[in-house]
């Protein structure tokens, strides 16, 4: 895995997990593919100002949930790990604990979340907005009893769930009104996120109820087509309520290089999802923490070459953007 560069760790994974059968739609995953299009030429716009003297040691550690982190990069929630095999699941989690990074987790029952716990990477749960709200709590509960480090809500997905042009799940998932909403904070002591935050007035709303971090999102385009793109929906976020609350971001992260740029922009960490899957096609627990580390060693050789020595001292002024770029 040391070989692999980070394309080829993708373009392996890639041909791995199809060749084993397993059928997943990589991103952009909708028919019109109009906001990952976006999201990508707007990260495509912005360059790095350089600051090559007085060069500086860096360090890429943080603590969030009360956890030392080695890095900003971490897994967004994904599910279907039984589809993989019966190892996906925990190789995933081995391989994230190993770069010292951070798992979130989506659908999955209390063995999936004991199965990623065991492997000792600090694990965030996100539950769905299921109509049974009971559910909701008794996962929220689940949660907290094992051990996770957080729990949080997707959203997005209040009107189900979007496939390519098809919808489904919206059976399921349902509308939560605001009030329902921070009745669930009541069943953890555990800080609680809100996901899929891709407005001001979402993020606002968040932080007035009680939320302990957002995460900025359009889920891959797997909730609403046409959303705001995440990355331009970022700064206004963060200027909005960056101080209140720990924003983080994911969809559409592919380097090292676009993790500085949303650190830039506020973003405390950067989620990958689809990428960490390829990486485990690629080479299992190892390929994960290859991905991860590679990823974070691309983010610690632009930070230096930016004068960045600490995330915190990250801003816009490291970023010059090219509009003409966005044509």
């Amino acid at each position: 895995m040391e070989k692999l560069s980070i394309s080829q760790i993708y373009a392996k994974g890639k041909e791995n997990i199809e060749k084993a059968g397993y059928k997943r739609i990589w991103p952009p995953d909708s028919n019109i593919n109009t906001s990952f299009r976006a999201n990508r030429k707007y990260l495509e716009s912005m360059f790095f100002q350089t600051k090559f003297f007085d060069p500086v040691e860096v360090d890429t550690s943080l603590t969030l949930f009360g956890v030392k982190l080695k890095t900003p990069i971490y897994s967004s929630p994904m599910s279907g790990f039984n589809q993989m095999g019966e190892t996906a699941l925990a190789d995933i989690a081995r391989g994230l604990a190993q770069a010292g990074s951070l798992m979130m987790l989506g659908i999955g029952g209390s063995a999936d979340l004991q199965t990623a716990i065991d492997t000792g990477v600090p694990v965030v749960k996100i539950v769905k907005p299921y109509r049974e709200t009971k559910l909701i709590y008794e996962k929220i509960r689940d949660a907290e009893s094992r051990g996770c480090v957080a729990v949080g809500m997707d959203i997005d997905h209040f009107y189900g769930r979007l496939a390519g042009d098809r919808v489904d799940r919206d059976d399921i998932f349902g509308p939560k009104r605001t009030e329902e909403i921070q009745q669930l904070f009541s069943q953890t002591k555990l800080p609680f996120i809100i996901k899929g935050v891709l407005s001001v007035a979402d993020a606002k709303k968040a932080v007035e109820i009680g939320a302990s971090a957002v995460v900025v999102s359009n889920h891959g385009i797997g909730a609403i087509d046409f959303t705001l793109p995440a990355i331009v929906a970022l700064p206004t976020i963060v200027r909005s309520v960056g101080d209140r609350v720990t924003v983080f971001i994911d969809t559409g992260f592919r380097t090292g290089n676009d993790v500085l740029k949303a650190l830039a922009f506020g973003a405390r960490a950067v989620g990958f999802a689809s990428s960490v899957l390829l990486a485990w096609g690629a080479g299992g627990a190892e390929g994960v923490a290859s991905l991860v580390t590679q990823l974070t060693a691309e983010l610690r050789r632009t930070m230096a070459a930016t004068g960045c020595a600490t995330l915190s001292v990250i801003d816009q002024s490291i970023i010059v953007e090219v509009p003409m770029m966005r044509e």
